[in-house]
């Protein structure tokens, strides 16, 4: 099937796909970066699912890799211009055949922080934010889906204290599920989550 939006993409499909999980690389990643999360996450469901990996439209400082916006110093008023990008192209993926809500939505670090900042403006069916932050103007919006929140204790790039405030903000606010998951690691994705973050997509769809 294709997309009209607005960023180039990497995906496993099938014509039979029920379901799909987009996936937003970190800072100086790309693309192919989180496939093979992806592709994990599919033999543990029960369901057919389509990966997207989406990438980042700007090139990373170092020449390779991505990113959603400029780091060192911090670009914040790009990354609201990206944000509302993203937006767009995530609503152009809500169709008959597999709508938002039967979408998981899942970032790592700066990645993490956009899907935090879009999904909860979306009528998403997950989202799993790691190793991530809130952006200084994010709000929740009027939608909440459930929200999977993991990051390393010993993260010495994004603080853990970062998701510990995101967990707070969404759990004060929002009847939806909500988990934080800390673990005994630095800056990565926890070896344990494809495990638990495959229990709750089959508890929800």
């Amino acid at each position: 099937m294709k997309y009209d939006i607005n960023h180039e993409f990497v995906s496993i499909s099938s014509q039979t796909a029920s379901h799909r999980i987009i996936l937003i690389h970190g800072w100086g990643a790309d693309a192919d970066d989180l496939l093979i999360l992806g592709k994990e996450i599919a033999e543990k469901i029960n369901l057919d699912l389509e990966i997207i990996s989406l990438r980042a439209p700007g090139i990373h400082p170092s020449g390779q890799g991505r990113q959603w916006y400029g780091l060192y110093p911090h670009d914040w008023s790009g990354a609201e211009i990206e944000v509302k990008k993203l937006l767009v192209t995530l609503k152009n993926f809500d169709t008959d055949k597999i709508p938002l809500r039967k979408t998981i939505l899942f970032g790592f670090s700066q990645g993490a922080a956009m899907a935090i900042d879009v999904g909860f403006q979306l009528n998403l069916g997950l989202i799993v934010a790691c190793s991530g932050y809130p952006h200084p103007t994010w709000l929740l919006g009027e939608q909440c889906p459930p929200l999977i929140v993991s990051h390393g204790l010993f993260d010495e790039v994004v603080p853990i204290e970062a998701s510990r405030m995101i967990y707070k903000i969404v759990k004060s606010k929002s009847s939806s599920f909500c988990e934080l998951i800390e673990f005994d690691g630095s800056h990565q994705i926890d070896s344990n989550l494809v495990d638990f973050i495959s229990s709750k997509i089959s508890e929800i769809f």
